[in-house]
């Protein structure tokens, strides 16, 4: 598959809601009151991160990447190796990033979770740390051996929240960790996407990692606000591996929250879809 492909896939994924926003609302809220808008946008999301764990699971494969014959030079005030060092890496995670902007950044770290390098350059120069081992998306790709989906986090470089995807690069026929292969998902893409149904102003859609923390609103007004559903009957139920709907209170408005698991890459993240109850077309 192509860098590109994934940049395209979930967009053509759901022109099929977006053709029911346009064509019929009623349909609309019939799809999410069954739950069917949340397993729908359930599946697309699994899809995507599949799509973007396989560009980094192709690519670590490459002989340029699956080594850190410059380890030596790591430089504690570059955090990291010189972008004079290591050319041939850095050249194929810019080409990541400008074939599929799934991600916004990639990075290798050592099988220590020391910081080798990381693209664009200028976030590896204002990272605030030098080891990342206690990150989870560090142990999980440890511990499972595979592409690792990490929860929201904030980012040392930026400050702004994140999710990457790890995977570690051992050798062949030999279980030495040779280092991790990670991209940072661009969470901003997430919004797009679910900002681009156009929904009805009571009709709410997002994106939750395993604790309970938003990742991406279909509510172009709260797209940056940080908030937890963790406290949510909805959300525990979804975390469970469940899919179905529930009556929440939420901000002190009654809210029919339909939901469903987003089971990828050894991780569980939740799709909830909030409809306000006052709204006579979720009456049926």
């Amino acid at each position: 598959m192509g860098l590109s492909a994934t940049c395209f896939g979930l967009t053509s994924r759901i022109l099929y809601v977006r053709r029911t926003v346009k064509n019929n609302t009623s349909s609309l809220y019939e799809l999410a009151n069954s739950g069917t808008l949340a397993k729908i946008l359930s599946g697309n999301l699994v899809n995507y991160l599949n799509e973007s764990a396989s560009i980094l699971e192709i690519t670590s494969m490459i002989p340029e990447v699956s080594n850190a014959q410059y380890a030596d030079k790591i430089n504690s005030s570059l955090h990291g190796i010189s972008d004079s060092y290591d050319v041939e890496k850095r050249q194929i995670a810019d080409s990541i990033l400008k074939h599929a902007d799934t991600f916004e950044a990639i990075a290798f770290l050592l099988p220590n979770g020391d910081m080798y390098m990381e693209e664009p350059y200028d976030r590896q120069l204002r990272l605030s740390k030098d080891n990342f081992a206690f990150r989870d998306y560090y142990q999980g790709a440890i511990n499972t051996k595979q592409a690792f989906l990490g929860d929201v986090i904030v980012s040392s470089s930026t400050g702004e929240k994140v999710a990457l995807i790890s995977v570690p690069i051992y050798l062949n026929k030999d279980p030495s960790l040779l280092g991790i292969w990670s991209g940072t998902l661009n969470l901003s893409k997430f919004n797009n996407m679910l900002q681009s149904l156009s929904l009805p102003n009571d009709l709410r859609e997002v994106y939750v990692d395993g604790n309970g923390q938003k990742i991406a609103d279909s509510n172009f007004l709260l797209s940056n606000k940080s908030e937890s559903f963790a406290d949510l009957n909805s959300f525990k139920s979804g975390k469970s591996g469940k899919s179905g709907n529930i009556s929440e209170v939420i901000n002190g408005k009654d809210f029919l929250v339909s939901y469903a698991p987003v089971d990828v890459l050894s991780k569980t993240w939740i799709v909830m879809v909030m409809m306000q109850l006052d709204n006579q077309l979720l009456i049926y």
